[in-house]
Parts: C-alpha cells; sequence; structure tokens
C-alpha cells in the first residue's frame, strides 16, 4: 500500500504547475498522469446511473470506481493548478466538467494559433547546434499542427522549407537538390541531411586540429628564432644607430666604446669602480 501511494505522488508531482503560460505541456503531464493512476475514467466518461438494490455486483463496483477516480482526479487537476489560475475557474464536482471550464479559458482562436504556426514555421532556422534531425522533426511537427488546423501541408513544401532553414553550410547539398528532377521525400531528406551534417562536422574538426598544428609549429619556430636570437655574440656584428654617449662617434653604443672600457681598465675618472661592475654585470645580460 505505502509503495503504491509513492508511486501515485511520484507521478502527481511529474506534472508541471498550470501558470497560464504551459497549458499545453500541463495538460499533455496531466493526461498521462491519470492515466498512469487509472483515473482518467472520470475524464473521459460520464458519470453511471446509480445502481440499484438488486443491480450486480460489477454495475456497484463501476459506480464505486468512477465516483472514487472523479473524487481523486479532481484533487489532482488542483493540486496542479496555482492559486491564481485555480480561482478563475468555477467550481465542479465533476472532473471532466471541471478540466472542460480550463479548456474554455485557455482555448486559442485556430486563426491566432494558425498564423503563430505559420510564422514559427517559416522563420525557424538550425543554427549548428544540436542535432540536424531534431531540427526537421520539429519543422515536421509544425506541419502536423497546421494540417490539423485544417491548413494543407504537402510533403514537398516541407521539404523546401526544411532545406531553406539549413545555414550556409548546407549550400552544396542545396544545390544537388535542385539540380534533381526528382523530389526527395521527408525520410529521404532526414537521412541526407543527417549524413551531410556528419561530414561538415567532420570537415570541421580536421580544420581545427590543422589549425592547432600550425599554430604550434610556428610557436616552436618563433621559440627557436629567439633563442638563436639572443645567443652570446649573435649581435656582434650589429651596428647601433645614434652615436656613442661616451667618444660622441657614431656606430655603437657606449658599453662596446672600447676607449670607455679603457677608460674604466686605467682607473681613472669619479665612479669608475662603480662602473667597471656595472660593466661586468653588463656581459651576462
Amino acid at each position: 500500500m505505502a509503495a503504491a501511494s509513492s508511486s501515485m505522488m511520484n507521478a502527481v508531482n511529474t506534472v508541471q504547475t498550470l501558470s497560464g503560460t504551459n497549458y499545453k505541456k500541463w495538460k499533455q503531464d496531466l493526461e498521462i498522469c491519470l492515466g498512469l493512476m487509472d483515473l482518467d475514467i472520470a475524464t473521459r466518461e460520464n458519470p453511471p446511473p446509480e445502481p440499484a438494490t438488486d443491480d450486480t455486483t460489477n454495475v456497484k463496483a463501476r459506480y464505486e470506481k468512477w465516483h472514487k477516480a472523479n473524487r481523486i482526479a479532481l484533487l489532482v487537476i488542483k493540486r496542479s493548478m496555482s492559486d491564481t489560475v485555480r480561482g478563475g475557474i468555477p467550481e465542479s464536482e465533476s472532473a471532466k466538467e471541471f478540466l472542460a471550464s480550463i479548456d474554455e479559458k485557455f482555448k486559442e482562436s485556430d486563426k491566432a494559433e494558425t498564423g503563430n504556426l505559420m510564422n514559427e514555421l517559416m522563420t525557424k532556422k538550425y543554427n549548428g547546434m544540436g542535432c540536424v534531425r531534431e531540427h526537421i522533426l520539429e519543422l515536421l511537427d509544425i506541419g502536423a499542427k497546421l494540417n490539423a488546423l485544417k491548413v494543407p501541408m504537402s510533403d514537398p513544401f516541407l521539404v523546401h522549407v526544411a532545406l531553406n532553414s539549413l545555414p550556409k553550410e548546407y549550400s552544396q547539398l542545396k544545390s544537388t537538390y535542385n539540380a534533381h528532377k526528382e523530389k526527395w521525400s521527408l525520410n529521404e531528406l532526414i537521412a541526407i541531411c543527417v549524413h551531410e551534417e556528419q561530414h561538415i562536422r567532420q570537415e570541421n574538426f580536421e580544420k581545427r586540429v590543422n589549425m592547432v598544428t600550425d599554430y604550434r609549429i610556428n610557436s616552436t619556430a618563433r621559440q627557436e628564432h629567439n633563442k638563436d636570437h639572443f645567443k652570446v655574440g649573435a649581435n656582434k656584428g650589429f651596428k647601433a644607430k645614434g652615436k656613442c654617449f661616451f667618444c660622441k662617434k657614431p656606430g655603437h653604443m657606449k658599453r662596446h666604446c672600447q676607449k670607455y672600457k679603457k677608460w674604466i681598465e686605467s682607473g681613472k675618472g669619479k665612479g669608475a669602480t662603480q662602473a667597471r661592475e656595472c660593466q661586468e654585470r653588463m656581459k651576462f645580460q
């Protein structure tokens, strides 16, 4: 008994709370929940007449089953609604009538729904995220809803819509379709697009690998160049622009000036000792 109660509560908790913007999802979850709990008899059938005292056990059992299902179904429906939405629905002792009242509150105009679906069908684009098969199936689902609203959606038209919704990476596939005389079925379109998607992803992966490889090669080459450039004596033949601050002659820097070095070695001048130490440090830079 405890396990059955726990299972029923788990089923109830899976139903989204009806808030005013999720009616279709709420209705779908509710129908599944009531079906799993064997309570959908109260929303599908009218109440049976009250049995007479001499009616069979089956008739009496059916009467009791319907009323029990109706009572629990009402509790489940009300529990899955927000306080704001529940306050706008007239009370009823019948789960079927209560659900019908909710349907009336959230019923959309066929014209408005058709307009929304048509707009979604024509503007929906595949951005490469997810799977192209899922994208095409979503378009077909919109087409099925439009067919249910008496708006004919032929397979060739949906094929064109699906191809036009694909990004530029599929331009070769579009050209192939336009060049062929035969039209593709929806199943053929899905299979071909999935194959093309795998091919595109493989190409993109190879491009990324090549980019990483090229970057590593160039980085290694730069490091080798820098090592050679900063080796001791690598700049031996380098001639500096400007003139020496010591002898005032152009073509070399002060630290490479031979007169400056001799002046330091001779110990002449103020601060010669400090200059000699500085010169020694500069040799290792």
